[in-house]
C-alpha cells in the first residue's frame, strides 16, 4: 500500500512465546554438566561391560581351583572382584557422583584386601603353575582407583596391587615361583598403569578444558558487564542532552513563540526520567503506519512549521528497539534544526517498505562544518550516529554546508 496520509491503526498483537519441550532429567543431568563430570560417568560405564568380560573370563578358573580355597572365601572374593564394578556402570548415567565414587573406592580397597587375605587362606601347592584366578579379574579394582584418588594415589594403589600379587604367587606356589611372581607382578602393574594413565589424562583433559570454558564464560560476562554499563551510560547522556538540557536551553534563549514547545520538551524530559528509573524504555513493535504517525507526531511537536510526507509499503511490524533508535534519533535532528538552523526551510520525509525505514530531516538554514564539530559533541556523536549505529541494520549520515543547509538520513535495513 501506498499513500500520503496517515490511518492510525491498533496494534496487531504479539505472538504467543512457544514452549521449549522439556527433556529428561537423566538428558539434562548428563547434557548440563561439565566436561569432567561427562567424562568421569563415561570411564565408570566402561566398567559395566569390562566387568561382564572380567567375571566370564575369571569363572572357568575359580571353579577349577575350588578345592585350594576355602568355599566362602571364593563366593566373597568373586562378588568383591566383579560387584563395584558392575555397580559402577550401571549407576554412571543417573547417580550423584559421589555415589559412583564411593563404589569405585569399595572397588579399589575390596581388591587389595582379596589380594592381601590370599596367603592367609590358599592351600599351598609348590610346583604349580597355574596362575591365581583372583589374578585374571584384580585389574578391574586396580584400575578403578583412577576414579577413586588423585594420580599419585591411582600408581600407589597399583604399585600396592603388583606387590600383593607378588607375595600371592609365591604363598600359593612356594619359592620355585619366584619368576612367575614376578612375572605376574609386572604384568598387573602395567595393565593397571596404562589404563590408569588414560583414565587420568581423560579427566585432566576435561578438567582443563572446564577452566578455560569457565574463563571463557567470566569473560563474556565482564564484556556483557560492560556493554551494559555503556549502554546505559549513552541512555542517560542521550535523555539528558535530548530532553534535560534541550529544554534548558530553549528556555534560556526563549526564543518567539517556543512557551509551548518548552511544555512539551520540559514533559518529555519528565516522561523519560521517570521511564529510566523504571527501566521501561524499550518501545514496543509497531506496523509501519504508526510509526510514520509517530514521526508525524513527533514533527508537529518538534519542528511544527517543517513539511511532512511519506512513503508506506505494507509490510512486517518494525522492531520495537528500531522504532526507538530511528524516533529518538530524528527527534534530536529535528530539534538541531529549531536550535541551530535560524529561518529555514525544513522537511521530515518518512519511508516504510519491507524491512526497510528511512527517516530524512533536511533544512536550507546556516549548516555548518562537519569537521570542526567536536568529537564528543553528544548532539551528534551519541544522539544521533551512536545511537543508531548501536542498532544492528542501522545507519546514520550528516551531511551539512554553511549557508546551504543539513541533511540528516537516519535508516535500518532488516537484511
Amino acid at each position: 500500500m501506498t499513500g500520503s496520509g496517515v490511518d492510525p491503526r491498533i496494534p496487531r498483537s504479539m505472538p504467543e512465546a512457544v514452549t521449549a519441550p522439556m527433556t529428561s532429567p537423566l538428558l539434562r543431568r548428563v547434557a548440563g554438566a561439565r566436561a569432567e563430570e561427562r567424562v568421569y560417568r563415561v570411564l565408570a560405564f566402561a566398567f559395566l561391560p569390562a566387568a561382564i568380560l572380567f567375571g566370564l573370563l575369571g569363572f572357568p578358573g575359580a571353579i577349577a581351583q575350588q578345592p585350594l580355597w576355602p568355599e566362602w572365601w571364593t563366593i566373597c572374593a568373586f562378588v568383591i572382584g566383579i560387584g563395584p564394578s558392575i555397580a559402577m556402570g550401571v549407576s554412571a548415567f543417573f547417580a550423584p557422583l559421589a555415589v559412583i565414587r564411593t563404589f569405585a573406592r569399595i572397588n579399589i580397597l575390596g581388591t587389595l584386601v582379596v589380594l592381601a587375605s590370599i596367603p592367609l587362606v590358599v592351600m599351598p601347592t609348590p610346583g604349580l603353575t597355574m596362575p591365581i584366578w583372583f589374578s585374571e579379574i584384580c585389574g578391574l579394582g586396580l584400575v578403578a582407583v583412577a576414579l577413586a584418588a588423585g594420580p599419585w594415589g591411582a600408581i600407589a594403589g597399583a604399585v600396592a596391587g603388583a606387590v600383593l600379587t607378588f607375595i600371592d604367587r609365591i604363598a600359593f606356589a612356594g619359592g620355585s615361583a619366584l619368576v612367575d611372581g614376578v612375572q605376574s607382578a609386572l604384568y598387573i602393574l602395567l595393565f593397571s598403569l596404562t589404563f590408569i594413565a588414560l583414565g587420568v589424562s581423560s579427566l585432566a583433559a576435561a578438567r582443563a578444558a572446564d577452566i578455560e570454558e569457565q574463563a571463557a564464560e567470566a569473560a563474556t560476562i565482564g564484556a556483557a558487564a560492560d556493554a551494559a554499563r555503556e549502554r546505559e551510560r549513552a541512555r542517560i547522556n542521550e535523555l539528558v542532552h535530548d530532553r534535560v538540557l534541550a529544554t534548558l536551553l530553549t528556555a534560556a534563549r526563549q526564543l518567539p513563540d517556543s512557551g509551548g514547545l518548552e511544555r512539551r520538551d520540559a514533559q518529555r524530559a519528565l516522561d523519560g526520567l521517570q521511564a529510566l528509573l523504571r527501566d521501561d524504555l524499550v518501545a514496543a513493535d509497531l506496523p509501519g503506519e504508526d510509526l510514520v504517525w509517530k514521526v508525524q507526531a513527533i514533527t508537529t511537536g518538534v519542528l511544527p512549521e517543517a513539511l511532512f510526507n511519506y512513503e508506506l509499503e505494507e509490510g512486517d511490524d518494525v522492531p520495537g528497539e528500531v522504532v526507538e533508535a530511528l524516533t529518538d534519533a530524528a527527534e534530536e535532528a529535528m530539534r538541531n534544526v529549531r536550535r541551530h538552523a535560524g529561518p529555514a526551510n525544513s522537511t521530515v520525509h518518512v519511508r516504510v517498505g519491507a524491512g526497510v525505514v528511512a527517516v530524512d530531516v533536511l533544512d536550507d538554514g546556516v549548516g555548518f562544518d562537519r569537521a570542526a564539530v567536536p568529537a564528543g559533541r553528544l548532539g551528534l556523536t551519541d544522539s544521533i550516529e551512536g545511537r543508531m549505529r548501536a542498532l544492528p541494520g542501522g545507519s546514520a549520515s550528516i551531511v551539512s554546508q554553511p549557508g546551504v543547509g543539513t541533511r540528516v538520513t537516519l535508516g535500518w535495513s532488516a537484511a
